[in-house]
């Protein structure tokens, strides 16, 4: 195990390679500006690494402190003492924190509301209530202009109202006790659709990991919604619905929340949109693992509608396990032209950690669909160099072996040569046992065990027609049958596909 760099590790040098370079060329007038710093040694600091920002070799810790004059410049990597790295830290943690003031100051730029609120409070403690209302109309207007309608604006609209609120209270009118209705209801709002939010992410938690933990509020939130006007609310109605759907899991219900998310999107921002496919999705994906194939086409129409909106990348690297699933799931559509073209649109929103090997095994499985076995051998092929850390990742891969191996050699008598797939079977079993994966979901553990349970059976079954031994159709029946009761499992359609060559075959 390669061991890090306690430098390049730092704070000061994960915040700079998190700024673009807009944001690094505005910093440094800060780190200039007498008014957030009086120190030279930040500037000269900053400036060493301006210079090394963009070279070919990167900044180090004896290179730099060689530039900032703290060692000699013949000086070597073994004269580095504890000393030399205490009048370097001070520095270090200066411009640190120059570069974080100046994110909470980006930040609170952003949050137009939140801004004029702060403002509001601080001309308050002044006693100017007069600038406090131009302020307070001000920010009513950009409010009331946005399109959005999501847990932002109620908690928006909430602290507008409660400011309205001292206001009256302050000078002594005596329309407070109206303008607490508006408080509480705002505020009613917000709490709902935040509450709603999290109840939906507990639940959709407890789906996959089975947890135990019990939120009685979620019973009685629900009751007082099924009466309630509230819920007319974009904000409030969309995570309501979601609830209801993760909770009861009724198709009805589904449909009914797809076609108010499809007609109510403008009301959220691509994050939001971005959970709320999630959400959504996951409940298709369940329904897919349960045989109902139906949703394949469901979730595929989600995930397009993600990419239409820009949200998958939303401020964030393109999810790695979410752009394998949508290669996936459009190419059991067959979708291969989409597919390629997703690829070459998407790959480098990846993270620049993941994207060659989750690259090459979207290509893998691209090429898999076309029936270029070769092509897809020598995509995986190059991705045993350096596994990542995901077991996910590792059994999808020797899933995709297994299926290749399987389809390339079109088995006959003559190239039974079973120890390559027979071992990635075996590797598949072994790693989903408990033993070995305590942090693996039992859901997760269930769908690949199954598969490598039915493929054995498929290739007992092959091996007997291979070798001219008798298969009854009641066998095949039976395990096409256990197949469709199984749940949850993957590969599921490609399984079935086996099964109905093995009755081809047979008759």
């Amino acid at each position: 195990m390669i061991e890090k760099d306690p430098f390049v590790e730092s704070k000061l040098m994960i915040l700079i390679r998190h700024l673009d370079e807009n944001e690094f060329k505005t910093i440094g007038l800060w780190v200039k500006s007498p008014c957030h710093n009086g120190s030279k040694n930040v500037i000269k600091l900053y400036e060493i690494i301006k210079k090394y920002r963009k070279a070919d070799r990167p900044l180090d810790n004896l290179t730099l402190l060689k530039a900032m004059g703290i060692l000699p410049r013949r000086a070597k990597q073994k004269d580095i003492n504890t000393k030399h790295k205490a009048d370097l830290r001070p520095i270090m943690h200066a411009l640190a924190t120059l570069i974080e003031d100046f994110i909470i100051w980006k930040k609170t730029k952003e949050d137009v509301i939140g801004s004029k609120r702060l403002l509001m409070d601080a001309l308050i403690e002044r006693q100017t209530y007069k600038l406090v209302t131009s302020t307070m109309n001000k920010a009513r207007k950009i409010h009331e202009s946005s399109l959005l309608r999501d847990t932002k604006y109620w908690e928006e609209a909430y602290s507008l109202d409660e400011m309205d609120f001292y206001m009256e209270v302050l000078l002594n009118n005596r329309n407070a006790a109206n303008k607490i209705k508006d408080v509480l209801d705002s505020l009613l709002q917000s709490c709902l659709s935040k509450l709603l939010y999290y109840y939906c992410v507990v639940v959709n938690s407890r789906n996959v990991v089975k947890v135990n933990e019990d939120y009685p509020f979620i019973k009685v939130l629900q009751q007082y919604l099924k009466s309630n006007e509230d819920i007319n609310s974009p904000a409030v109605r969309i995570y309501y619905m979601l609830l209801e759907v993760l909770e009861h899991k009724r198709q009805e219900d589904y449909y009914s929340l797809k076609s108010y998310l499809f007609e109510h999107l403008e009301a959220f921002d691509a994050n939001k949109i971005r959970q709320l496919l999630n959400f959504t999705s996951n409940y298709c994906h369940r329904m897919i693992n349960n045989g109902d194939n139906r949703f394949i086409q469901e979730k595929f129409e989600l995930y397009e509608l993600g990419l239409l909106h820009g949200c998958w990348t939303a401020g964030v690297y393109f999810s790695q396990h979410q752009f394998v699933n949508m290669v996936q799931v459009a190419l059991s559509l067959n979708k291969t032209q989409w597919v390629k073209d997703f690829l070459s649109n998407y790959q480098n929103k990846l993270s620049p950690v993941s994207k060659k090997y989750i690259s090459n095994y979207c290509y893998a499985m691209y090429a898999f669909q076309n029936k270029d076995y070769d092509a897809a051998k020598e995509y995986l092929n190059q991705n045993f160099t350096i596994p990542p850390e995901d077991f996910i990742y590792h059994l999808g891969l020797k899933v995709l072996r297994i299926k290749i191996y399987y389809d390339e050699n079109n088995l006959t008598f003559d190239n039974m040569n079973m120890r390559s797939i027979e071992n990635d079977v075996g590797a598949i079993k072994q790693y989903t046992t408990v033993s070995n994966n305590k942090k693996m979901s039992e859901t997760v553990r269930q769908r690949y065990s199954s598969f490598a349970n039915f493929f054995n059976r498929i290739l007992r079954r092959k091996k007997s027609i291979l070798f001219g031994n008798t298969v009854t159709q009641t066998s095949l029946v039976t395990l096409q049958t256990d197949l469709s009761n199984k749940k949850p499992i993957i590969e599921r359609k490609w399984l079935e596909e086996k099964i109905t060559e093995l009755t081809q075959e047979k008759s």
